[in-house]
């Protein structure tokens, strides 16, 4: 233990050497070699609840932020000199194991022969690269957080690696200037990139897996003035999708969900945002079909999740599988119901109207603010309106808003601002979350969907062949007893299951 006073405000001291320190062992299980190396510190010592730690760059709160976390103590951060630091890295953690095995990159009989990368073993060899230790600690720590992306983004001073969790982007670390180069390149290995482009926008893919969970990566890179931003999307494979009566959908909207879906042929439409859980929809959907009497296709890009009696197709752009000509090839397998991952075209558009119109049931997505502009676009998209009101039985849009944090949940008097904005009652009791260990403070755990659901009857097909505005649809679907996302996301609200806040981030409220 050190016998030397450390400066209290976290500066270098000249009676500080690490090469001469001798620290407790207990301090190295204490904080693991994983995090001591991304951070770049090591442990001095332990005393009365606080951790001094010898830091590189002590500047970096995240890196504190985190150890505190991890140890339950009160960090105190002291600078050294990277040398330093790099050479107490090597003497401390002498022969330990820091992060993930090496790696194994197999080649699979799939059309993209992915790699698939292993973080779940404990051991690794010393002379791993120090970029593969980076990439894999921080895709781990990512699946631990319930992360859906990664973003790396270089700066002036240094890259920037964010998580969005539940939505919302959480900054989770800052790397040097000089360890980019190299964690690019091995995202771009891993996902069978070309590493010497560095001027063009690149995509590519990769599996990870965790403790017997696989996750499909879909990695995505554009030039930037500081170096190349890579955005990794974190996809579960073989995860079990939620019933249609877990979507939250409100009562009336559920009983017309459950009539559309039965229907024999038909299109229905789902709206809303990239991550907004359109996909998640429609397969709760599919499971409310009996498909084994029926022959159920899908097409996606990716599959996200598996359902057995249903044949499933995967979209490879490179080889020229793309929506359009999966789904000619697909009403060529005699199907009864089609699920088109997303319409980005007005040749898939064409053809899911007309497998519609031929005896399908058609189901498939389409990034629209709201119910009442997914028709406009299609017209938009050159689709007749006629063909559309014969078509199209329905369309739902959704939203997904953060639910309250269950251990930390406190109710609280509405102010009669908020209530006259919400259309409430003044008064009304509203809850949010305080912020605790269990949600990293913010208040908010998990997430659930606001709908609204837009049947066609007669008198919306009329506006619709007149060619009306959105606004103007929007208004007679309400009239006639839709329930709006303003409408659903309030009723969540009042109900206690999320926030005002939430809401007003996530649904445009206005009418």
């Amino acid at each position: 233990m050190p016998t030397s006073p450390v400066p209290p405000n976290g500066a270098a001291s000249p009676r500080l050497n690490l090469s001469e320190l001798d620290v407790a062992p207990e301090l190295f299980s204490l904080v693991p070699r994983r995090l001591a190396e991304l951070h770049e510190l090591v442990p001095v010592s332990r005393q009365n609840g606080t951790l001094t730690v010898a830091m590189a760059r002590p500047e970096n709160l995240v890196a504190v932020d985190e150890l505190g976390r991890l140890t339950g103590l009160k960090i105190r951060p002291v600078r050294v000199t990277v040398e330093e630091l790099q050479r107490a890295l090597v003497r401390f953690y002498a022969g330990e194991s820091g992060g993930p095995k090496l790696p194994t990159v197999e080649d699979e009989d799939d059309l993209a022969a992915e790699s698939t990368v292993s973080l779940s073993a404990e051991a690794q060899a010393a002379e791993t690269a120090p970029a593969i230790r980076l990439l894999n600690h921080i895709m781990e720590q990512a699946i631990a957080q319930r992360a859906s992306d990664i973003h790396i983004q270089p700066g002036e001073r240094g890259t920037v690696v964010r998580l969005r969790i539940d939505g919302v982007m959480y900054t989770w670390s800052t790397l040097r200037p000089d360890q980019h180069p190299a964690l690019i390149s091995r995202i771009k290995v891993l996902a069978r990139m070309n590493i010497a482009e560095r001027r063009l926008p690149l995509d590519g893919r990769f599996r990870v897996r965790l403790h017997h969970q696989q996750y499909d990566v879909r990695v995505s890179t554009i030039p930037g003035i500081y170096g190349e931003k890579a955005v990794l999307r974190m996809l579960p494979k073989g995860v079990k999708g939620l019933e249609l009566e877990e979507l939250g959908m409100a009562d009336e909207s559920l009983a017309l969900f459950r009539e559309m879906v039965q229907k024999p042929h038909g299109m229905i439409l789902v709206t809303g945002p990239t991550g907004s859980g359109k996909t998640t929809t429609l397969y709760a959907a599919l499971r409310k079909i009996e498909c084994v009497a029926k022959n159920a296709i899908t097409l996606e890009d990716p599959v996200e999740y598996e359902l057995a009696p249903v044949t499933q197709m995967q979209v490879h752009a490179k080889i020229g599988l793309s929506f359009a000509s999966g789904l000619r090839s697909i009403l060529r397998q005699d199907p009864d119901i089609i699920m088109v991952g997303e319409i980005r075209d007005p040749e898939t558009l064409e053809m899911a109207v007309q497998a519609a119109l031929t005896g399908h049931l058609v189901f498939s997505t389409l990034h629209c603010n709201d119910a009442a502009g997914a028709a406009a676009r299609c017209i938009d998209m050159g689709l007749e309106p006629f063909l559309l009101t014969s078509s199209v039985i329905a369309i739902m849009a959704q939203r997904l808003v953060r639910k309250i944090c269950p251990a930390c949940k406190v109710a609280e008097r509405c102010s009669p601002e908020l209530a006259d904005r919400l259309d409430l009652e003044p008064g009304t009791v509203l809850y949010r979350g305080q912020g605790c260990t269990q949600c990293r403070s913010t208040g908010y755990q998990g997430r659930m969907a606001v709908f609204e659901l837009m049947k066609l009857t007669e008198g919306l097909k009329q506006l619709i062949h007149r060619k009306e505005s959105a606004s103007t649809i929007r208004q007679a679907a309400i009239e006639e007893g839709m329930v709006s996302l303003r409408r659903d996301a309030i009723r969540k609200v009042a109900q206690g299951v999320t926030t005002p806040e939430e809401v007003f981030r996530s649904v445009y409220l206005e009418e």
